[in-house]
């Protein structure tokens, strides 16, 4: 995996990260040009995050039947024309399906780049980059919603869209450039019916997919509504919470990289070692605090361990299997997107019944048994190694 092709991967990531946090800043304004409540363009990310979810459930045997390059670049250039297209909606229920289409191609393009990636990185080094390759999802959580908030401030909420729309269409450019032509696929012809019970049938499949839903969607869940829990517990403005918010968006990045060393010292324990240590560090985010310094201190815990474990579990599922890995991975970002789902759909119904940290434990205690379905599946895979040595 040369740099130009790593970097092309990360702007596709950095992409559809940017259109899940893009319109938060800008609710406000985007609710007056619309004419309706801030709150219910919130209906955008929804939509977005839902159709993702679906649509990536069923479109990954595309990519291991046909190839990578094609629909890698055909969505990436369907969702620049969506995003330059938003901007001229003539009504909220308009934008919320634009919205949604873009959540359709972005559950082929994640699901495809991360393929890419595993596709010529050998298996040990494939956490690592992984890993280089989330930062961009990262930093679009971190960097997005300031220049989001910043541009619309100086040239209003549709340049926002624009931008992204720009960044896409380079983005299909430098796939269309950088990578080579897919190769014919060697084997018979299958249906996409039977790729789906070919990739159902793989060891360890069921229980790493749960442990998608539950520790990572979970855990990812708990980051979008990181700053506004800031928020609420420090009873402070948007600046101060956002500033905590990136302080722990920095750490994820951290444990982003940091992933495949610790990986190298604890073996296969690292997963869910980092997997436990993330949701124990949630519970963290319970302590009554009043300080913005504690308070990161405290999510400080939830955030490495999720940067970390996040890239050695994709990985993990990469692994499984070459010719159903596109597959894999698709059930993988369906799974993890309806995890955040969740968590944004539960804490938008029990704000203001459940006290915070109700919200706080409900999602460490889905995230604790995410990590003991991954602390299982190491052991079996222990077991597995040490039945094969002694015979």
């Amino acid at each position: 995996m040369t740099g130009h092709r790593l970097a092309a991967l990360w702007l596709c990531l950095f992409v559809i990260g940017s259109a899940e946090v893009v319109a938060g800043p800008i609710m406000q304004v985007m609710g007056d040009a619309f004419g309706v409540p801030a709150s219910a363009v919130a209906y955008l990310p929804a939509a977005y995050g839902l159709a993702y979810a679906v649509i990536a459930s069923i479109a990954g045997p595309i990519s291991d039947r046909w190839g990578r390059k094609w629909p890698l670049m055909t969505s990436l250039s369907a969702f620049s024309l969506l995003c330059g297209v938003l901007p001229s909606s003539g009504s909220l229920a308009t934008a919320i399906a634009l919205s949604a289409a873009l959540g359709m191609m972005a559950a082929i393009i994640q699901p495809v780049s991360l393929s890419l990636v595993s596709d010529v990185t050998a298996p040990a080094d494939m956490a690592r980059r992984i890993g280089q390759v989330f930062i961009g999802l990262m930093t679009a959580f971190i960097v997005t919603p300031v220049v989001s908030g910043l541009v619309a401030a100086r040239f209003g909420w549709q340049t926002s869209y624009h931008i992204l729309a720009l960044l896409a269409a380079i983005a299909a450019v430098l796939v269309a450039r950088l990578f080579p032509a897919d190769r014919a696929m060697s084997r018979a012809p299958v249906t996409l019916l039977a790729m789906h019970r070919g990739a159902l049938g793989l060891d360890e499949i069921k229980v790493r997919l749960a442990a998608s839903f539950l520790w990572l969607g979970w855990m990812a869940g708990i980051g979008a509504v990181a700053a506004e829990i800031a928020r609420r517990k420090l009873q402070t403005g948007p600046a101060e919470a956002g500033a905590v918010a990136a302080f722990w968006g920095a750490l994820i990045m951290a444990g982003n990289l940091s992933g495949h060393r610790i990986e190298k010292r604890l073996a296969i324990g690292a997963l869910p070692i980092m997997a436990g240590m993330a949701a124990i560090g949630v519970l963290a985010l319970m302590l009554p605090v009043t300080s913005a310094v504690v308070l990161a201190g405290a999510g400080a815990i939830w955030a490495f361990g999720y940067g970390c474990a996040g890239p050695l579990h994709h990985a993990r599922l990469s692994n499984l299997s070459e010719d159903y890995r596109g597959t894999v991975n698709s059930y993988h970002a369906s799974l993890l997107n309806l995890g955040i789902f969740s968590v944004s759909s539960l804490y938008a119904l029990t704000l203001g019944v459940l006290s915070l940290n109700m919200f706080i434990a409900a999602v460490a205690t889905m995230g604790l048994a995410g990590a003991f379905l991954l602390i299982m599946a190491a052991r079996l895979l222990g077991l597995g190694k040490a039945r094969s040595a002694r015979s």
